[in-house]
């Protein structure tokens, strides 16, 4: 072999070792490449994506440190960003009107704002963070069981103590696990105090006003309940809203268990005084009908309620049975009545018995004159007649005058049953005349202060004016009863009745609906000015069409009242 041929060879075996060297320059540097790009996150370059030439001529290597450049221009940017936010939380941390802490494991402050040490830190300690909390906060030299601190260490939840008293004023502590040991257990906890002295000043007057509220509604209840007079609140769709227990009773109705009805359904009779325009009545007179069927007179108040702006809200009612109270106003205007009556009688009667006496006698004495012609003779019958039925109206006027007199009278104690028993018998001719049937019931009662004369005539009187009241063929019934400490007697006839309109003036003396002649009108107004006397009432029930029932009500006598000695 030849010298260039040598060099040749030599030539060829060093193009192959820089070749071969090339293509580990070129693995090497993939290689780099692709462990930057894993590095970044970015996929490894394949073979047939980017050859070893394209590679060299790409100069990765220098790409990369301008990624890196890049990357490490945004870190530092990034870097400013969060130190900046880092300030604005800061702020915020230090200016919230909430004081925070950041507490870890062994109950040291990290973190304290501002507002948390004005809160509750004592103005004497100088430095917070680096001390433990429950020395700094709460003056101990340990955790309590209540400290919410603790609490969240130990169960890994938010705590809360609602209220926490510390230098004269009232805070709620709050307290969230923060972040977490390697292990998973709490480390650190972010605990948050709020001022709450305004709220809870707050809530202590609301709580004040409340039982005040209350207080002022249970008396107002005690005082409606124990009103006599019943009371209804309305509301403005005429639905019952409240009522006490004085209407229940008054009204025979369970109106309190069945609030919420209508006012129609409980008194239907209370509805029109509530028109819109009725406005406040007072003493408005309103005749209902109780659930045993009774006349119930009642006295309604009636009141518009309002908010404190003036709309209506409803009406409030109050009302009083008067029944009673009208019938005894009744009873006094009638007493009055028949006392100045019976004195104008009483008068009337002494002037006119002396000279109608001399009339009566003489026509007697012209009567026994045996010359008198016989039509003056007749005359002087007529005269006679008349005189004398004048004087039985004088007797009776006097009779009825005298029971305001009692001096003329002798009182003593007497058995109703007895004196009805002994009155009877007196009728029994005019009753069988009659057509008419006596039916008596007569129960064991007490004995009555009395004059029996009276009491007689009382029984007479009534017994006769049933009778008369019906004419012939029909039925009286005579009762008596003893009903508390009053004896009752009724006597009821299956007559016509008394019509209403004239009720009010049955008792009234010469008022009667028999026909001219048949009756003076002072049978009925004697017996009342004898039971006026006796301190007892005297009244009428019944309708047109079944018949009248006159009831008697007179006091007991106070020496066997209660005793229970009755008779029969």
């Amino acid at each position: 072999m030849n010298q260039p041929d040598e060099e040749k060879d030599a030539l060829r075996r060093r193009c192959a070792e820089l070749e071969a060297e090339n293509r580990a320059y070129a693995r090497y540097i993939r290689d780099k490449t692709n462990h930057l790009l894993g590095v970044i996150g970015t996929k490894e370059l394949e073979e047939d994506e980017l050859d070893d030439q394209a590679l060299i001529k790409l100069d990765p290597i220098g790409i990369v440190a301008r990624s890196f450049l890049q990357i490490l221009t945004n870190l530092n940017q990034t870097i400013d960003e969060l130190r900046e936010a880092k300030n604005e939380l800061q702020a915020i941390f230090d200016a919230t009107g909430v004081g925070i802490s950041i507490v870890d494991r062994n109950f040291v402050v990290e973190r304290c704002n501002e507002k948390q040490r004005e809160m509750l830190v004592d103005s004497s300690v100088e430095e917070v963070v680096g001390r433990h909390c429950f020395e700094v906060y709460c003056d101990r030299n340990a955790p309590t069981s209540e400290c919410p601190a603790l609490d969240s260490f130990e169960t890994g939840k938010a705590a809360l103590v609602r209220e926490v008293q510390k230098k004269g004023r009232w805070f709620q502590l709050v307290t969230t696990p923060f972040s977490r040991a390697e292990d998973g257990s709490i480390n650190r906890v972010i605990e948050v105090s709020m001022d709450i002295t305004e709220k809870k000043k707050v809530e202590d007057a609301e709580k004040e006003l409340r039982e005040f509220c209350q207080t002022e509604r249970r008396k107002l209840a005690t005082v409606i309940e124990s009103l006599s007079e019943g009371l209804l609140v309305v509301d403005e769709q005429g639905r019952i809203v409240s009522c006490n227990l004085a209407a229940d009773e008054i009204t025979e109705q369970r109106i309190g268990e069945n609030c919420n009805r209508p006012l129609d359904d409980a008194i239907a009779e209370f509805a029109p005084l509530l028109r819109s325009d009725a406005g406040n009545v007072q003493g408005v007179e309103v005749m209902t009908r109780t659930r045993q069927g009774y006349d119930l007179l009642l006295s309604v108040n009636v009141g518009c309620l309002s908010d404190n702006e003036g709309r209506p809200l409803g009406h409030v009612l109050t009302f009083r049975d008067i029944t009673e109270e009208k019938k005894r106003a009744e009873l006094y205007h009638r007493a009055e009545k028949l006392a100045a009556i019976g004195q104008l009688s009483a008068g009337v009667a002494h002037e006119l018995n002396t000279p109608l006496g001399s009339v009566l006698g003489y026509a007697r004495l012209l009567l026994k004159d045996k010359a008198l012609p016989d039509n003056l003779k007749n005359w002087a019958e007529i005269i006679a007649e008349q005189a004398k039925k004048s004087s039985t109206i004088i007797q009776g006027l006097l009779r009825f005058a005298r029971q305001s007199n009692p001096a003329h009278r002798c009182l003593e104690h007497c058995f109703l049953n007895d004196v009805i028993q002994r009155t009877l018998p007196v009728l029994s001719t005019e009753l069988d005349k009659r057509k008419i049937e006596l039916i008596s019931e007569l129960n064991p009662v007490a004995p009555v202060v009395a004059d029996p004369q009276e009491l007689e005539q009382l029984v007479l009187n009534l017994t006769m004016n049933a009778m008369q009241a019906i004419g012939e063929k029909g039925c009286v019934r005579i009762e008596t009863a003893q009903a508390g400490s009053k004896v009752v007697m009724k006597i009821s006839d299956d007559g016509p009745g008394v019509p209403e309109e004239i009720r009010f003036r049955i008792f009234d003396p010469f008022f009667t609906t028999k026909a001219p002649g048949e009756g003076t009108g002072l049978g009925l107004s004697l017996c009342s000015g004898i039971v006026s006397d006796m301190g007892g009432a005297i009244d009428i029930a019944g309708g047109e069409d079944r018949g009248a029932t006159f009831i008697v009500s007179l006091p007991a006598s106070d020496a066997v009242e209660g005793s229970g000695d009755l008779h029969e």
